[in-house]
């Protein structure tokens, strides 16, 4: 193999304005291709009375043998026409209808790239900086058609840089329909609560933020190497030798995009854009039906594209808002004007891929950033591409020379793939011990300790999961054969995701009788008695004399060795369990000790705000409550209340401006 002519070949397949075609003769057989979209009876003789032969698909294509004209005009075919075909290996008639004669070319072009020897075309893959993590694949598919093109484009960021830009909120959506499909969505803050096991939702009431495993898959072009993909890094420029109306016919199968045909043509003419892209882009966009965005009903415009049409429930409006601004008052102008917009905005932009219009990340393509985007949805390149493939397909023309631009990323990992189907929700939103809820229970956190009745013999674990789909195992009842016993639960999602919940079970220290010996009394003490042993205040609303500043894990450690038995729990103020930090005001305080139950809320006199501290804010709260501008209630309305005489007078306010002044604290007790 000569490198000198190797050269030669690379310099006329990059420059794609001075691509070499020759012209070769085609096979001279009349083929037709099955319109219908539910496909069509094969029968044995013209007529619905014969017997059925086999169903042709919608799409196939078939030999047109002759024609025939029934006798009386229909005998089940609305023309009375009837077309004998054949159709893999099997011969009979089928209503001509439903037979569309192909009118393609009658020359079939080839490339050169084509002439080229297996060693030939792996210098060039060399040559055009494919990694060998793309050219195993790209072989199959030149060997399948070797008048394929491909060509490499660099992109203007490492593979890191580029999927951390396309993980930005919003930019990357994925369409979730069922539970099993959720582990492709993000469950960063913000776009997922463990708690609840509710997504948020961007767009509609189906459209979500994809997680990067799924953005990565979807933006690796090694995933999408095959026949049935490849079509997402087509140029899209108008090649007529292919890109017919009959090519455009095969994208808008339904009778009411098929009247526009002629204007999807036309636009291609006027704006150097491929016919087939953007009946493709229609397609995916507005369906093959008639809609809003396409019958003119909503101020008279049309917006095939849904051009403008940004996120919500009021898209489509949106885009036919701006599509009136446009005046895009009638299909064609819809259409054309449509096209102009994406060509100015993206094809010329150098997105001009489906690819690339989803992830604009060509170097040297546009300074717009990756932002610039045709559509959020991920898989948008991947499900146009297979439309645009059967189209070709049907037109019998796979084998044209179809040029594919493939973004080629440094540091891309050997290989990237979807995370396992299924909810990946494994948190407990239950933990109880012995019925009792375990102290200061959070599904994020995963370990707990736990006391029993010192004469104890065994525990009964139990628990719920927040996600239905999820199943515990590690729960039941636990021997405890010593003064420690370790238990593992553990919740596995429903993608196979494990969380592991360890319970340490200690034994209380047996009481001492007045000889000093252990009696068998278990009786649990009261809240007010556990509240007082630990060294709190309380009534039936509240509960203080905490120290300024003191942490959640003090009071959960002096109401645990003032009662062992008691299960007590700490949540803020939107009843979310807290299980460190500081105690503010408004915190509650959930305890249960034998029968009893309570939930008391947290007061910190001085702290008006919540924040577990006193200041210039907190001084301001009393301030508005007083001028009736502003007024507190609650635990707030309790904590303004410094002298403890009832009311929020100006005295309060006297005893908070001290406290600020370092002449006389506030007292907590």
């Amino acid at each position: 193999m000569k490198k000198k002519k190797t050269i030669i070949y690379i310099s006329l397949f990059i420059l794609f304005t001075t691509f070499f075609i020759n012209i070769e003769p085609a096979s001279a057989t009349k083929t037709g291709r099955i319109s219908s979209t539910t496909g069509v009876v094969l029968r044995k003789n013209a007529g619905t009375t014969y017997d059925k032969i086999t169903t042709v698909p919608h799409n196939a294509i078939v030999t047109i043998n002759s024609t025939k004209k029934t006798a009386d005009g229909s005998t089940g075919c609305s023309t009375g026409i009837w077309t004998n075909i054949t159709y893999n290996g099997s011969t009979g008639y089928a209503c001509s209808k439903y037979v569309e004669e192909q009118t393609t070319t009658t020359t079939v072009p080839s490339s050169d790239m084509a002439k080229m020897t297996d060693s030939q075309f792996d210098d060039y893959l060399d040559e055009q900086g494919f990694p060998s993590s793309y050219k195993t694949k790209l072989k199959s598919l030149h060997k399948s058609h070797p008048n394929w093109v491909f060509v490499s484009v660099q992109t203007k960021d490492n593979w890191a840089t580029t999927l951390k830009n396309e993980m930005y909120p919003t930019r990357s959506l994925y369409q979730s329909l069922r539970d099993g499909s959720k582990a492709f969505l993000s469950t960063a803050d913000g776009d997922y609560n463990w708690y609840t096991d509710k997504f948020t939702v961007y767009d509609g009431s189906t459209w979500y933020q994809a997680n990067e495993a799924t953005v990565a898959y979807f933006m690796d072009p090694r995933n999408f190497l095959v026949e049935d993909r490849v079509f997402m890094f087509e140029d899209v420029l108008y090649y007529p030798s292919y890109q017919t109306e009959t090519a455009v016919k095969g994208v808008l199968t339904s009778s009411f995009m098929q009247q526009y045909v002629p204007y999807f043509m036309s636009a291609a003419k006027l704006y150097n854009v491929s016919p087939v892209y953007l009946a493709s882009l229609a397609r995916q966009e507005v369906g093959l039906s008639s809609s809003t965005a396409t019958d003119g009903k909503y101020n008279g415009a049309y917006n095939f594209f849904n051009i403008q049409a940004t996120a919500g429930s009021d898209a489509v409006y949106k885009g036919l808002k701006y599509a009136k601004e446009q005046g895009w008052t009638t299909p064609q102008k819809a259409i054309e004007g449509g096209a102009k917009w994406i060509v100015n905005g993206y094809i010329n932009a150098g997105q001009h891929s489906l690819y690339l219009q989803k992830w604009n990340v060509k170097k040297n393509g546009n300074s717009k950033g990756y932002g610039h985007q045709y559509q959020q949805n991920i898989e948008a390149p991947y499900s146009q591409a297979k439309t645009t493939k059967t189209s070709y397909q049907s037109m019998g023309m796979l084998d044209y020379p179809f040029v594919f631009t493939i973004p080629v990323y440094s540091g891309i990992p050997s290989s990237t793939s979807l995370p396992k189907e299924g909810n990946p929700n494994n948190y407990l939103k239950t933990l109880t011990v012995d019925g009792k809820s375990v102290t200061n229970f959070d599904g994020a956190n995963t370990s707990y300790k736990v006391t029993v009745a010192y004469n104890a013999t065994s525990a009964k674990i139990a628990g719920t999961t927040v996600n239905k789909n999820a199943t515990i195992s590690g729960a039941g009842t636990i021997k405890l054969s010593s003064n420690t016993t370790t238990a593992n639960v553990k919740v596995t999602a429903q993608n196979g995701n494990v969380k592991t919940y360890k319970i340490t079970i200690n034994k209380a220290a047996a009481p001492a009788t007045s000889t000093g010996s252990s009696n068998d009394n278990t009786s649990a003490p009261t809240i007010a008695k556990t509240i007082t042993s630990a060294g709190y205040k309380s009534d039936n609303n509240y509960i203080w004399n905490l120290t300024l500043g003191s942490g959640v894990s003090t009071m959960i450690d002096k109401l645990e060795k003032a009662n062992p038995q008691a299960s007590i729990n700490i949540h803020d103020k939107n009843n979310k369990a807290k299980t460190s930090g500081t105690l503010v005001t408004g915190d509650k305080l959930i305890i249960k000790s034998g029968n009893e139950s309570k939930i008391l809320s947290i007061v910190i006199y001085g702290d008006e705000n919540g924040d577990g501290k006193i200041s210039i804010v907190d001084l301001g709260k009393v301030q508005k409550h007083l001028l009736n501008q502003s007024k507190l209630s609650g635990a707030y309305s309790e904590a303004a209340d410094v002298d403890k005489n009832g009311k929020i007078n100006i005295i309060d306010l006297g005893k908070i401006q001290k406290h600020l002044l370092k002449t006389s604290n506030i007292s907590q007790s």
